[in-house]
């Protein structure tokens, strides 16, 4: 499939057209084209053998003359002329937040600075003291710290997706490997991709896989290579006794294994890679995890939990949660359709719920004043809900919730009047616009939507984009205090850009009896995966299935929002 080669340069494309400072409706055309690209389970060649290119979401006659014309020529003459037009600097600062297209084209054409580097330097040496005030040189130097810092690690997918091909490769080969580090206790990003493994053909292995672009370092205990994608991967071998207490060390996190080897050295005792052994050198555990954390007095610590947060002490007291896992949900209640910004019409979305085992789903597509998403109007969402009561006749017992993501204004005023947002069987509120406030008032806009009566739940609290934005600066223990006051949820939301609340603040909401709905967020059917990585954050969190309202089955939910 070409799916992901064409919406890479859709992308591209919508990415020089707004650094050339072009009519942002443009942008937003390419990147929605791009996204539905990516979506669509069809090969877009195929479609375009077809001529059925305009049948694609999003792929209107402009667009779908431009897909033609690379698939034809393998290039495009639009493309290779904005890249003329566009000092090649602006898209690389485009991508320092707080840097919009006119300031990076300032820099880039006007100043001669053409990389992050260049700019670095730049407000360092105090070159652009002239060109703009303390607050401007100051944002511009955590924007570079941050997009450093993100840079080198990968979202939850990509790290995934770069193991599953790593597993499949060496489960081909008949090589057992697992996985460790991060990734395997679930954070939000992922550095490098540690793989431990008690074959000895692995380390060879590793060497010479076809994905391979670098070898870093070949010895009969290690290898470590880069991958094409600039991946650092790490395979390690232990022997069968010591693979359990390697698991350990190697998931981590650091503070963990130091709790885990302070315990072993109150008893006299020594923890390291290699297993636990006694004050003379005897092996005293190590073949499995399980066996490592008994000999410690301790059950098992789920590798979530493993950031030195209580989990041990916890442990020793056997007061570990039972966490929630993807079985216990029984609902998503926030999805969008083509009704507005999604790619998968009402009706498939439904259907692939309910294939997956969901008892209900909440249809939640924007209200207008996102226009960016083609939110709905009132009459709009009537026409909706027509189609919905004609589903659920269909799905039955299978239940299609009526819900909105209605959204929070500038004056922390709904789009809609209590009288219609009350005809919704769930309403979730969210901030998407001007986010140039200031703290106090985008606080008390979520303050506002969560003591409005219909209001249901807040979604992705702080809004933020992993890599790309920061959160909204709101005082999140307000937002905690107004949400239990009130009687409202927050959202975990499973988008993997977004994991938002993230599990610092989602373990907050726990404690203070805030509960959470674990979502999806999706736009199409493969992106209702995105509820488990919702999941991996409320267990991060340390949360039960009766911390999160839609591990609840239909009836009991309902009567919970009623």
């Amino acid at each position: 499939m070409r799916n992901a080669e064409v919406a890479e340069l859709l992308d591209r494309l919508g990415e020089l057209v707004e650094a050339a400072g072009e009519d942002r409706f443009k942008v937003i055309a390419y990147h929605r084209a791009a996204a539905s690209l990516r979506n669509m389970d069809e090969d877009v060649e195929q479609a375009w053998k077809e001529r059925r290119l305009e049948d694609i979401r999003y792929v209107g006659e402009g667009i779908a003359r431009k897909i033609d014309e690379y698939l034809r020529t393998g290039r495009l003459e639009l493309l290779e002329r904005m890249k003329a037009k566009v000092p090649p600097g602006v898209p690389k600062l485009m991508k320092i937040q707080g840097i919009g297209p006119r300031t990076a084209y300032h820099l880039s054409h006007d100043l001669g600075i053409a990389s992050v580097e260049d700019l670095k330097s730049a407000l360092e040496s105090g070159r652009l003291d002239s060109e703009f005030g303390p607050t401007a040189r100051g944002s511009f130097a955590v924007g570079i710290e941050k997009l450093a810092s993100f840079e080198k690690r990968m979202l939850i997918p990509e790290a995934e997706g770069e193991f599953q091909k790593l597993a499949s490769y060496f489960g081909a080969l008949g090589i057992e490997v697992r996985m460790a580090g991060s990734l395997r206790r679930g954070k939000s990003t992922v550095g490098d991709i540690d793989l431990l493994s008690t074959d000895q053909r692995a380390v060879d292995a590793l060497a010479e896989c076809p994905g391979a672009d670098q070898v870093l370092e070949r010895g009969p205990k290690r290898t470590s290579v880069k991958l094409g994608s600039g991946v650092q991967v790490d395979v390690r071998l232990f022997a069968p006794e010591e693979y359990g207490a390697a698991l350990v060390y190697f998931t981590g996190s650091k503070d963990h294994n130091i709790a885990l080897r302070s315990l072993a050295m109150g008893k006299g005792w020594k923890l390291n890679e290699y297993g636990l052994f006694d004050k003379d050198g005897k092996r005293l555990a190590g073949g499995t995890e399980e066996e490592v954390y008994s000999k410690l007095g301790m059950r098992y610590i789920p590798p979530e939990m493993r950031e030195n947060r209580g989990e041990v002490e916890a442990s020793l007291r056997d007061e570990l949660p039972d966490l929630v896992a993807f079985d216990d949900i029984k609902g998503d209640l926030q999805m969008h359709t083509t009704w507005s910004d999604g790619s998968v019409d009402l009706g498939g979305m439904a259907k692939a719920a309910k294939e997956r085992g969901y008892e209900y789903i909440a249809v939640t597509d924007h209200s207008m004043s996102v226009r960016v998403a083609n939110g709905l109007s009132e009459e709009r969402f009537r026409r909706q809900w027509k189609e919905i009561d004609r589903l659920n006749g269909e799905l039955a017992p299978f239940r299609i919730l009526k819900g909105v993501e209605v959204e929070i204004k500038s004056d922390g005023s709904l789009d809609f009047d209590r009288s219609f947002l009350d005809g919704f069987d769930i309403v979730g509120a969210s901030l998407h616009q001007n986010f140039s406030q200031s703290p106090d008032k985008l606080t008390a806009r979520a303050l506002s939507a969560l003591s409005h009566p219909s209001v249901d739940f807040l979604c992705h609290p702080t809004n933020r984009l992993i890599g790309r934005r920061e959160g909204n600066p709101i005082d999140l223990r307000k937002v905690l205090a107004a949400a239990k006051e009130n009687g409202k949820m927050l959202e975990v939301d499973g988008q993997p850009k977004r994991l938002d609340l993230d599990d610092v603040w989602a373990r907050r909401a726990m404690e203070e009896g805030v509960p959470v709905l674990v979502d999806s967020d999706a736009h199409s059917v493969g992106e209702l995966d995105n509820i488990g990585y919702g999941v991996t954050v409320a267990r991060r969190a340390w949360m039960k299935a009766g911390d999160v309202a839609n591990t609840r089955k239909l009836k009991g939910f309902l009567r919970y929002l009623s």
